[in-house]
C-alpha cells in the first residue's frame, strides 16, 4: 500500500497484527533483511475497563496503544529501538524504518483475552 504523507510517498507493508490473539501480543518480523520483534499492548486504568462489552477507539482519555520494537543484532542480542504510545495519522521514524498505526479500536474483552470481539488494529512499516 502506498501512502502520501506530506511531500513523501512511501510504500508500506502491513504488520501481521492479529487482534484475535488479544493484547498484549508480540510477533517477529523480517523486513529489509533485518529481524525485528514487535510488542503491542494497551495501557488502560482498571477502572475504565470494567465494562467487558465496551470498545474503545484509541487514543481515548487515559487509554492508548503502546508499541515496543527491538532489533536483533548479528550477535543475537536484541536492542530496543522504539517504545512509545502511538496514535493514528502520525508517522513514526526509528532506525531505518517508518511506522504507522492508522486504525486502533480495542474491545475490552481482547485485553488479556483472545477471540473476535470487535477489535481492529492495523499497522504498517516502510523504509525510511
Amino acid at each position: 500500500m502506498s501512502i502520501l504523507i506530506g511531500a513523501v510517498e512511501r510504500t508500506y507493508t502491513p504488520l501481521p497484527i492479529d487482534v484475535s490473539r488479544g493484547f498484549p501480543q508480540s510477533f517477529p518480523l523480517v523486513f529489509s533483511n533485518r529481524n525485528y520483534r514487535f510488542r503491542l499492548y494497551v495501557n488502560a486504568p482498571a477502572a475504565l475497563i470494567k465494562d467487558k462489552t465496551q470498545i474503545f477507539d484509541l487514543p481515548s482519555p487515559d487509554i492508548f496503544l503502546v508499541v515496543q520494537i527491538e532489533i536483533e543484532l548479528s550477535s543475537g542480542i536484541r536492542q530496543p529501538i522504539f517504545l512509545r504510545k502511538v496514535v493514528p495519522d502520525i508517522e513514526y521514524e526509528t532506525d531505518n524504518i517508518v511506522l504507522i498505526f492508522p486504525q486502533q479500536r480495542i474491545a475490552v474483552k481482547n485485553l488479556n483475552g483472545q477471540g473476535d470481539f470487535g477489535s481492529q488494529v492495523t499497522g504498517a512499516i516502510a523504509l525510511r
